[in-house]
């Protein structure tokens, strides 16, 4: 079997960025992990559409130790923005979590998804247009992976209502 040829690129646009962000979550098989800013952004990054829960769904499903953590700097909506999440995350409660940043976690100004321990999609700032996509390097990941895992340490647990309004 051959290793994957290392993907690099750079997305100046949202529409590039909707792409690369497709490309990180379907290559997951074990683990997702997103930080963003806000419920908003995560659904404007396809977050709340029926095709992306299914592929959140799937993962799930595929494996009882697979799991999905998703770090926000403000939750407030998030009910109303992503409510088909908020029932995949009451489905699968143990197996995806959605947490709120506090403390250095909520100075963090990047956003990413990273999926498994080899690809991530990454903005520096949140609110800059470019962005980078990087697929099938591991080496590359780990930083991110590990600022993550320090920015998940700064969090707090969500506590959300019945995902009303399917």
């Amino acid at each position: 079997m051959t290793t994957p040829e290392i993907v690099y690129e750079i997305m100046e646009s949202n529409a590039e960025a909707l792409s690369a962000i497709d490309k990180v979550v379907t290559n997951a098989t074990r683990e997702l992990r997103i930080f963003d800013a806000q419920p908003a952004t995560l659904r404007e990054r396809d977050f709340g559409r029926p095709a992306r829960i299914e592929v959140l769904k799937t993962l799930l499903l595929k494996n009882r130790t697979s799991r999905i953590r998703i770090a926000l700097h403000e939750t407030t909506a998030i009910e109303s923005e992503l409510p088909r999440l908020l029932m995949l995350m009451q489905l699968h409660s143990t197996q995806l979590q959605i947490h709120r940043a506090i403390g250095q976690a909520h100075e963090a100004k990047d956003v990413m998804i990273i999926s498994d321990n080899a690809h991530f999609w990454r903005k520096p700032y949140f609110e800059h247009q470019r962005s980078v996509l990087t697929l099938h390097d591991a080496n590359s990941t780990q930083p991110f992976i590990d600022r993550f895992e320090e920015i998940w340490e700064s969090t707090e647990l969500v506590a959300v209502g019945g995902a009303i309004g399917l």
